[in-house]
Formats: C-alpha cells, structure tokens, sequence
C-alpha cells in the first residue's frame, strides 16, 4: 500500500493542481464533471501505469486504497 500512496504524491511534485489547472485553462478545454476533474484522471493514469491495473473496474477497486477518490464503474 506504501508503495500505491507515492505515486499520486510523485505526479503533484511533479505537476501542480494549478499547473494543470493553468494549462487545462490555457487550451480553452472546460471540466464538466462536478467531482472528477482532469487531474484527478492524470493520478488514475499514472497509478493504473505503475499498479498494471487490468482494466478500469478492476482500478476501481482499487483506487481508494491507492489515495485516489472513489469512482463508480457504472
């Protein structure tokens, strides 16, 4: 599990929330999700890369144990 917390703690040293923001701004691109914005889906990529998830429902489950926000597959 320590090694699942790290990697979103590695992407926000790396880029920023306001970073991503600036630059998510910067191509005229608007988040319509309420509760699931584009750096919440950047920590999924980069947790599903170095976790090897097998699909998207299979990183459901587990996301939450990886500091990640719960999301539902449906």
């Amino acid at each position: 599990m320590k090694n699942c917390i790290t990697i979103p703690s590695v992407l926000q040293s790396i880029l920023s929330l306001e970073e991503v923001k600036s630059i998510v701004q910067m191509i005229g691109y608007e988040d319509k999700a309420r509760k699931f914005t584009v750096y919440d889906l950047l920590q999924y990529w980069c947790t599903a890369a170095h976790q090897q998830w097998e699909g998207y429902r299979a990183g459901v489950d587990c996301a939450h144990s990886c500091g990640l926000i719960q999301v539902h597959y449906s």
